[in-house]
């Protein structure tokens, strides 16, 4: 049954007329949105440092422009099911104009409801703190129960927003190949990310958007924990050649080869699970190198 079919079966069919029209016209306005492109980016990026944390965790699956009624962005676990909604206005209210944002929220619930979605909430994110603290103090009773109102800024630039967030900044430097990152690395991660999500206009996991987003930049962003830990993809002989290298010391941080030496230092640009690090490693193997010059000639 297509989702229209389900917005009828439980609210009629003007109902689901109305979500019809105010989807495509989401649709049509999410283009070049920066407002909610950056705020999608900042919870695939939250939603990610989680996968990192608790690698056992069910998978999330995020999608913006989710057809229904609260459509700017849906996160949904097998025991979760978040909507959003954001205005990047100086005047929201819950209640005013012809379709007012209450109802809506009222209508995507009852619709989570019957598709069985588990635990649905709304959210309600706009871009000024005076406002949220409103509006948190003004939810109609009818939907209480299931929202919650949050401030996210507007900023023009990607750049700008993670420089004026440092919490953010430190959230994605958890994401990237380096454990002490720089700016233009922390920068570089989120617009990874951000294009990643544009690349899925049908939704995607996050471990589907951060596999994307490597792929622009390989050796950049970090990879999720595999079942065993990142030392069991060394090859044995390859660690036993690196022994013989004077200076050279060397370590597997974030799935990436670490490596430093007589004032110089650096990271193999692809993970320890590419096809380019095996190639590294049988390198060394076959050459064994027994200076730290000759290690270096064997970097690619």
């Amino acid at each position: 049954m297509a989702l229209y079919e389900h917005i009828t079966a439980c609210l009629g069919e003007a109902v689901a007329k109305y979500a019809a029209n105010k989807h495509r016209g989401g649709s049509n306005g999410n283009k070049g949105t920066r407002y909610e492109d950056f705020f999608i980016t900042t919870q695939v990026v939250a939603e990610a440092v989680k996968l990192f944390e608790n690698p056992g965790q069910p998978a999330t699956h995020i999608k913006g422009q989710a057809p229904g009624f609260v459509d700017d962005l849906r996160i949904a676990t097998d025991t979760s099911t978040k909507y959003f909604q954001l205005k990047n206005q100086e005047n929201v209210s819950w209640t005013a104009g012809e379709h007012p944002i209450a109802d809506d929220f009222a209508y995507q619930v009852t619709l989570s409801k019957h598709l069985g979605e588990p635990n649905p909430s709304t959210n309600l994110v706009v871009s000024s703190a005076t406002l949220k603290s409103a509006l948190a103090k003004s939810i109609p009773g009818a939907i209480q129960e299931h929202t919650d109102t949050q401030h996210f800024p507007w900023t023009e630039t990607a750049n700008r927003l993670l420089l004026e967030s440092p919490d953010l900044r430190q959230q994605v430097a958890k994401l990237s190949h380096s454990e002490t990152p720089t700016h233009d690395a922390i920068y570089g991660a989120f617009c990874m990310l951000q294009m990643a999500c544009n690349e899925h206009p049908q939704g995607a996991t996050v471990l589907e958007l951060l596999e994307k987003a490597s792929s622009f930049c390989p050796g950049q962003l970090r990879l999720p924990p595999p079942e065993k830990d990142w030392g069991s993809h060394i090859d044995p002989n390859f660690k036993q050649a690196l022994a013989f290298v004077p200076g050279l010391v060397y370590s597997i941080k974030r799935g990436f080869f670490h490596w430093s030496g007589f004032g110089t230092s650096g990271v193999f640009s692809s993970s320890v699970l590419s096809e380019e690090f095996i190639r590294f490693q049988n390198d060394i193997v076959q050459r064994q190198p027994k200076t730290f010059e000759e290690f270096e000639e064997v970097l690619p």
